[in-house]
């Protein structure tokens, strides 16, 4: 009877302790970390870096969703992706989410502006705050993905004479025609801006980097995950593929703005830390959780900010198929290899 007694108690104490800890995880804090991408991009791999840097070990429920807007570019996708992120933001109610680049904040959450218990805090973002209603939001700040062209710009210095002429390739996507825009108003000289395409299609990006031959002196490569096959079809190319391809088919040295742009065969970027865009946005969900701040305060005690630091990446064999003779700026170099960043 005894022994039996004991069994009881024991099968009683080690249910009420799981309950317990199941009672206390759904009481802890709740973190979403929205991405409009999906793992496989090495952008959103680094971003997480940046968060679980800043976050390190707190005792949060952090849950990761993946819209996968990048494989999958077509409005439809982007649509059903949305209200999936939609449902799962309504029936979870996080108190802090972190969205990243742009297809999160207009399919996802522009739709939460305002909402006195959630506090959005973006990154990645490249078009203006107001298409997604973020301008005057009262529960929503965080940091812009502005490119360092003029960073970019210095380093093209060192390696091209005055008067070069560069060209701009991108896809066809919603963080590209922000870019395009940018890279058009910014002030490029001592060299010649001759033109920006958002292409769709690869036969299209084969046939501006052909021609490009003799008519520019720099390729200028932001975007290009998007890009489809020729004819109808809907199916996105692997972009290291296109990259790959364009580095086989020109001579004329390509310049990146993201890190990936190196890892998938570019000859060199100067790009934005990813680590920024993930590290800054979850500082301040740190802050909003253990302070225990209103949603709706989270304008007015945190400013938007701008993004402060860039990376630079190099791959040797691609430079030197370039300028055979001419040395790496040190510069260059030095970023490169502190970073990681360094391909032969």
């Amino acid at each position: 009877m005894t022994t039996k007694l004991n069994r009881w108690l024991s099968v009683a104490f080690l249910g009420l302790a799981g309950l317990f800890f199941v009672y206390k995880s759904l009481e802890r804090p709740r973190i979403l970390v929205l991405h409009s991408y999906y793992t496989d991009f090495s952008w959103v791999r680094d971003i997480n870096v940046g968060i679980e840097r800043a976050l390190q070990d707190r005792p949060y429920n952090v849950r990761y969703h993946y819209m996968d807007t990048k494989r999958h570019p077509s409005d439809a996708f982007k649509k059903l992706a949305g209200r999936s992120a939609r449902r799962m933001i309504r029936e979870w109610r996080p108190n802090v989410v972190i969205a990243l680049d742009d297809n999160a904040q207009l399919h996802t959450m522009r739709h939460f502006v305002d909402d006195p218990e959630i506090a959005i805090l973006y990154a990645g973002v490249n078009g203006k705050l107001s298409s997604y209603g973020f301008d005057d939001g009262l529960n929503v700040t965080g940091i812009a993905e502005s490119i360092p062209w003029q960073a970019a710009l210095d380093q093209l210095k060192a390696l091209l004479p005055s008067g070069s002429r560069l060209l701009h390739l991108s896809d066809l996507s919603e963080s590209s025609h922000a870019v395009h825009d940018s890279i058009m108003e910014f002030d490029w000289s001592p060299f010649e801006f001759v033109g920006s395409y958002e292409i769709e299609r690869f036969d299209e990006w084969q046939r501006r980097v052909l021609e490009a031959k003799g008519q520019v002196d720099c390729l200028l490569i932001t975007h290009y995950h998007t890009i489809k096959e020729p004819g109808d079809s809907d199916k996105v190319l692997k972009p290291a593929g296109i990259i790959e391809w364009t580095e086989a088919n020109t001579d004329i040295p390509t310049v990146g703005f993201w890190g990936f742009f190196v890892e998938d065969g570019g000859m060199m970027a100067v790009g934005l830390s990813p680590f920024e865009q993930g590290e800054e946005p979850a500082k301040i969900a740190v802050e909003i959780i253990e302070k225990n701040i209103d949603p709706l305060e989270v304008s007015k005690l945190y400013h938007k900010m701008d993004n402060e630091l860039f990376v630079m990446y190099v791959r040797q064999s691609a430079f030197k198929k370039r300028w055979p003779e001419q040395e790496i700026p040190a510069l260059l170099e030095a970023f490169s290899r502190a970073m990681d960043g360094y391909y032969e």
